[in-house]
């Protein structure tokens, strides 16, 4: 297809379009929901509220991205293909549920939730508000303009955008020379790219994360739930979820921690109903399952994300009693091989490795050769004995991401988790407190967790987000000690503090003085409140609740449904309008993506270390431009920077691009000096090419004809620095052409 400029006005969805897609993610949705649940009641009958509802959503989840694996699998994953798919997904889930049921032993259904205290919902309310407040507000800021986040632009909406243009889940998409993020598990961009289907523009991905913020807190409270401390333990895990380290890098983006943590918490969440059900505290196999696949899709969203579940897997399997613990791990293993599996298995396939950013020791699997490194990737525990480091960057970053009583957080979530593998009674107790102290362990230890040269670890700051998932399950199971919950004076006082620690977190995040949206965030707490006002009002009717009426159940729904597509529309249509009109105008790249914003089919090259961070902006408000940060292939499937002009014009012969968008590697704007680069001046020198737009360092070309490889002599290829990272680090100017040859015609 040939490309062009659409008018601003079909940026958005006429009411048609818009309720086509509608229709088909309902359809789509409701198939799958309708297939979820036929299969959770087989898989755990009697099981109903909460924690019934957790299993669903797992497996609902579960399905969602087995149908679009199958499909990518095969270049199937359309808009209809899909649809398809999960019509025939309900249609089968009858009988396979029955083959469950005939091959099930009976089951204890999940304990039934002891009584809660007058005044434990209210305050529940109000904190969840709370979060749900602060999550609005860089929320707010992504439907004002556009994701903008570095890991939002750089690799995870574009490999969602792949799967909509391509159909393929399989085949290697390439993003950059520096992460090798080929190689990563995609789980959370495939959820994404559901939506994408349906209506071929990303407004829902900046609220998709606000669903798995509510699933999280959802599996918080069912993780209390059968210990008559449900409050208590939601309270637990919002501590975490409505932190800085949280709201900052999810809220509003694609990034995807807080997928993995609500994962990793509905997992916790089935094997402490289910152990609780049994008199022999044996997890049934059912729930084994369903809690595989949660934590198996946790380690297929994130790699950050292996290392809990496997501690998960071991610990949970190790709590049954013994002659059971091998059958529980084999479920455990196999649910989280159904759940996170294909990733790893195609990177086997295509490379003769499951993980290739790691040879694996002795074993010397393929795996590529990384010439180019961002920056040193130390971790936490390489600075163990630094003193000055704790003092002037962990201790700062900390108070920071957790707010001002992290000590108490950290206190909580290792010295609890210890306290629990010692006296947690309960053997799920125990192992759950196991899981939080070996992921906690296992953080110290991450690549990339104080990474930054030596001595100035900048990246501890963004990455204690990776600590999320040992607080999470840390603090909502505290509660659920002996110690803690034996009187209803230490329920009691364990709710007041974590009801204190709850808020001083989520009040101190930076947002509040900084991010603008103040009333609108006072509008989403408001708005949380009267939910759980409406539902309180309504169970007292006898309106929802177990014992509601079919017909009013349908009532209700179908009034939230039309709200929800309502608001949605208005949503679409602002954001829409809105979306990437003034990305990072300090790093002179807005003007070049309000260029591309109507510009649609196009085959678009971008170039730069500073390209690389920012492509999905250039894919067009529809979402049908080509992007591609242009690199060669290496071995094991590597992917190389372009080190000289020949080869650069060589590649966008190849590619048949249209355009070329040249952008540089980082550098201070405010020391100035930078004004072009290398591949800027490689295309430019061709008379092929035409300049369209140039603001600073960064300039568009229009491609017109062949580029002439041959015709390079004398421009300068890139420097060793440039090649293997030491110009970001060291030599920030490194990609600035010499003047002399900036001249050259």
């Amino acid at each position: 297809m040939n490309p062009s400029f659409a008018p601003a006005s079909e940026r958005v969805l006429g009411p048609g379009e818009y309720l086509l897609g509608v229709l088909v993610l309902a359809v789509a949705l409701a198939a799958l929901a309708f297939a979820a649940v036929r299969l959770r009641r087989a898989l755990l009958p009697g099981w109903a509220g909460p924690p019934a509802l957790v299993a669903d959503v797992v497996l609902c989840l579960a399905l969602a991205l087995l149908l679009g694996e199958l499909l990518g699998t095969f270049e199937l994953f359309t808009r209809w293909g899909y649809l398809v798919g999960a019509l025939a997904a309900a249609a089968l889930a009858p009988f396979a549920a029955g083959a469950l049921e005939r091959r099930a032993r009976p089951l204890a259904p999940a304990p039934p939730a002891p009584p809660l205290p007058r005044y434990g919902m209210p305050v529940v309310a109000v904190v969840v508000a709370l979060v749900f407040a602060g999550w609005a507000i860089p929320t707010l800021t992504g439907l004002a303009g556009g994701m903008g986040r570095a890991d939002s632009l750089w690799y995870h909406m574009p490999l969602s955008a792949r799967f909509l243009q391509t159909g393929d889940t399989w085949g290697y998409q390439f993003f950059d020379p520096i992460f090798f993020a080929h190689f990563y598990p995609a789980n959370s961009e495939l959820w994404h790219a559901i939506p994408l289907l349906a209506f071929e523009r990303d407004f829902v991905s900046p609220v998709l994360n606000l669903g798995f913020l509510a699933l999280g807190l959802l599996a918080c409270w069912a993780i209390g739930r059968p210990f008559g401390v449900a409050p208590q333990a939601l309270l637990g895990g919002a501590v975490v979820l409505g932190a800085e380290t949280m709201t900052d890098f999810q809220a509003g983006e694609a990034l995807n921690d807080i997928v993995g943590v609500a994962l990793l918490l509905c997992a916790a969440a089935v094997v402490v109903n289910s152990a609780r059900a049994s008199e022999e505290r044996a997890i049934a196999g059912g729930a084994l399952l369903v809690a595989g696949i949660a934590v198996g899709m946790a380690a297929g969203t994130k790699l950050s994300f292996v290392a809990p579940a496997a501690a998960f897997v071991l610990a949970v399997a190790i709590a049954n009693p013994r002659g059971l613990r091998d059958r529980a791990g084999i479920i455990l293993v196999v649910g989280a091989a159904l759940g996170g599996g294909y990733w790893y298995l195609r990177n086997l396939v295509l490379t003769g490795n499951p993980l290739p950013l790691t040879a694996f020791g002795p074993l010397d699997l393929p795996s590529p050769e990384r010439a180019f490194e961002l920056r040193p990737g130390f971790s936490v525990a390489h600075y163990w004995n630094d003193t000055e480091v704790w003092r002037e960057w962990f201790f700062p970053y900390l108070a920071e991401e957790l707010g001002p009583l992290w000590p108490l957080i950290l206190i909580g979530t290792v010295g609890g988790g210890i306290y629990a593998v010692w006296r947690g009674g309960d053997a799920i107790v125990r192992a759950l407190g196991a899981v939080a102290v070996l992921t906690a362990v296992a953080y110290v230890f991450t690549p990339l967790t104080a990474g930054g040269e030596e001595g100035e670890p900048i990246s501890f700051e963004w990455n204690i987000r990776y600590l999320a998932p040992a607080v999470a399950i840390g603090l909502s199971l505290l509660p659920c000690l002996p110690a803690l919950r034996s009187t209803p004076g230490r329920r009691a006082a364990t709710l007041a503090a974590l009801v204190l620690l709850a808020a001083v977190t989520t009040l101190s995040i930076v947002q509040w003085p900084e991010g603008g949206h103040r009333k609108g965030a006072i509008a989403t707490g408001l708005v949380v409140l009267g939910l759980f006002a409406a539902a309180a009002f309504a169970r007292g009717r006898g309106w929802l609740g177990p014992a509601a009426a079919r017909r009013s159940v349908i009532a209700i729904a179908a009034a939230c449904l039309a709200g929800l597509v309502t608001a949605g529309f208005v949503v679409e249509r602002h954001y829409l309008e809105r979306r990437y009109s003034n990305l990072s105008p300090q790093l002179n790249i807005a003007e070049a993506v309000r260029w591309a914003r109507d510009l649609r089919d196009a085959r678009i090259a971008i170039s730069g270390v500073r390209g690389v961070f920012n492509q999905y902006a250039f894919y067009g408000t529809d979402l049908s431009n080509h992007v591609q940060w242009l690199g060669i292939e290496g071995p094991d499937d590597a992917f190389l920077r372009i080190p000289d002009c020949a080869t650069w014009r060589e590649e966008l012969n190849a590619g048949d691009y249209d355009f070329v968008v040249t952008m540089y590697d980082p550098y201070d704007p405010r020391r100035g000096g930078l004004t072009d680069t290398k591949e800027a001046l490689w295309t430019r020198t061709d008379p092929a090419a035409r300049e369209v737009l140039r603001d600073g360092p960064v300039s568009v070309f229009e491609i017109q004809g062949e580029l002439n490889p041959e015709r390079c002599a004398g421009l300068p290829d890139l420097s060793a620095p440039e090649l293997n990272g030491d110009s970001v680090n060291i030599v920030p100017h490194a990609n600035q052409p010499p003047p002399a040859a900036g001249r050259r015609s």
